[in-house]
């Protein structure tokens, strides 16, 4: 079968937050996630070159002036697929993976199986701080058997501190 017209992808960054505090008593902060969600455009399966795209993680935490906050921001796929993550459109299925840095080398999971987390450590100037974390994605070129269609994934965004 040959396909001339490219399948339409588009992922969905579904942020869910756990926050797991285990700082003294007297530590007051807080932290939340969010996210600018992630979407790919329109992907050619008859291509071997691979989609790229990125995204922006947003930490924000609030607390006491001069606290500081230490944490980890990992991310896992509600299905657990595997190694690499899936996006789905019904049985279809379009394999990619989201990475750390923008040569695509550091992948970006819950810190086991060869993924990385995002590790970091902010001071509470005021009452809140925020930092951006880019997050790059790539669909693997080649993937012939695409059907055309919107792709989706839902993903678990953690933050511990």
């Amino acid at each position: 079968m040959t396909m001339t017209m490219p399948a339409r992808i588009r992922l969905c960054l579904w942020a869910a937050l756990l926050v797991t505090v285990t700082p003294p008593s007297a530590w007051a902060a807080s932290c939340t996630i969010s996210n600018s969600g992630i979407s790919f455009g329109a992907y050619d399966p008859l291509s071997a070159d691979p989609r790229d795209t990125n995204a922006t993680i947003q930490n924000t935490c609030v607390g006491s002036a001069g606290e500081n906050v230490s944490f980890s921001v990992g991310v896992t796929e509600v299905s657990g697929s595997g190694s690499n993550l899936s996006l789905s459109n019904g049985s279809a299925r379009l394999q990619y993976n989201l990475y750390l840095d923008a040569g695509r080398t550091v992948i970006w999971g819950d810190g086991t199986n060869g993924t990385s987390m995002i590790q970091d450590s902010l001071t509470i100037p005021s009452d809140s701080v925020s930092k951006n974390y880019t997050v790059y994605g790539r669909i693997f070129g080649g993937q012939f058997s695409t059907l055309p269609g919107v792709y989706v994934d839902q993903l678990v965004i953690t933050v511990s501190y």
